[in-house]
């Protein structure tokens, strides 16, 4: 059962890390901009047609929260930020009542 955010958080890491997805939790000291996600990943993508083969990374923005909880408007302005310059931007919702479960949202800009 997830009874807190850092459950949800080290869940999404376990799963980035089958999907062989770089991935890191920046600390928030309050020296840095605010409102950055909680898990920055970069998730490996193979192209089609001319590329393919090779193979590129998608810069991924997660922010975890657990049952209702929202992101704050700064969070959202970065997640929107994240989604504007290409990337993909989600917002993670852990649940109390289903055990380690949660729903991913994607943020568009």
């Amino acid at each position: 059962m997830a009874k807190n955010e850092a459950a949800v958080k080290k869940q999404i890491h376990k799963d980035l890390k089958a999907l062989g997805a770089w991935k890191f939790s920046p600390v928030q000291l309050g020296m840095g901009a605010g409102g950055i996600p909680d898990i920055i990943c970069c998730k490996p993508v193979v192209i089609t047609q001319e590329d393919v083969g090779k193979t590129f990374g998608l810069f991924v923005g997660i922010e975890a929260k657990i049952d209702y909880n929202k992101p704050t408007k700064l969070q959202m302005f970065q997640l929107k930020g994240i989604a504007a310059a290409g990337g993909m931007a989600l917002v993670a919702t852990g649940t109390t009542k289903k055990g380690l479960e949660y729903k991913l949202e994607r943020i568009y800009k």
